[in-house]
């Protein structure tokens, strides 16, 4: 689910296979508008800083992202991306969206302004969550087949050296200050501090079972506003 900045609606996926839909749902009156229909296996979404436009991935083999007119409740043309995008978050500057390819083992980047894409981020095999620092300079991404996070530049696109972390690694919180990357693996079932200064590892944190997300309290971390 999303909801947006104003606190007035809130979307809610409704995966549903071929046909898939969003339904908006309003906060004052708990009442669900028309479902708003968008690419199969719709998967993950993520809303604009503004407010303005929710973004829908759709794992699908069509391989979009849908953007959504909170004004309006209408979706726009489907934007093509890479096979499979399971993830999709936006920069903290608003201006760019960026989508996560597990079938393709890249990050797509999306202009808000024009809804045109840029030049696919190679990272590595199944990404699944991003996140950024709080500056939006550097992009972290989990990669599940490899057990690894790669950093990449906002201003550039370049990706880092992959960082090792536990296997079968998802979500991705990142502290306030942009100090620590706190990534959550499944095997061994670990939460790996990483310094953004140095991009190394720090010692694995045992956990409980199957650790699939990671939430913080606000004055410590803040992870993607973006739901899988």
């Amino acid at each position: 689910m999303q909801i947006t900045p104003n606190g007035k609606t809130v979307y809610v996926i409704d995966s549903g296979g071929p046909n898939s839909t969003v339904t908006p749902i309003s906060t004052a009156t708990s009442k669900p508008g028309q479902p708003i229909a968008v690419g199969g296996s719709a998967y993950a979404s993520a809303i604009t800083p503004d407010g303005k436009t929710l973004y829908v991935a759709s794992a699908s083999a069509a391989g979009t992202v849908t953007p959504i007119s909170t004004a309006t409740n209408t979706a726009g043309k489907p934007i093509k991306v890479g096979s499979s995008p399971q993830f999709v978050t936006v920069a903290p500057d608003g201006k760019t969206a960026y989508v996560a390819n597990r079938g393709s083992g890249t990050v797509t980047p999306i202009s808000v302004a024009t809804g045109q894409t840029g030049q696919p981020i190679k990272v590595g095999k199944q990404p699944g969550w991003i996140t950024f620092t709080p500056d939006g300079k550097t992009g972290y991404v989990s990669n599940n087949g490899p057990g690894t996070v790669t950093p990449f530049s906002a201003a550039t696109g370049a990706p880092g050296k992959p960082i090792k972390v536990g296997a079968n690694p998802y979500a991705i919180a990142i502290t306030t200050n942009g100090k620590t990357i706190y990534v959550a693996s499944q095997v061994p079932v670990t939460v790996t501090p990483i310094s953004a200064a140095t991009n190394k590892p720090g010692q694995p944190i045992k956990t409980g079972n199957t650790p699939w997300s990671i939430v913080c309290a606000p004055a410590v971390c803040q992870s993607s506003s973006t739901t899988g």
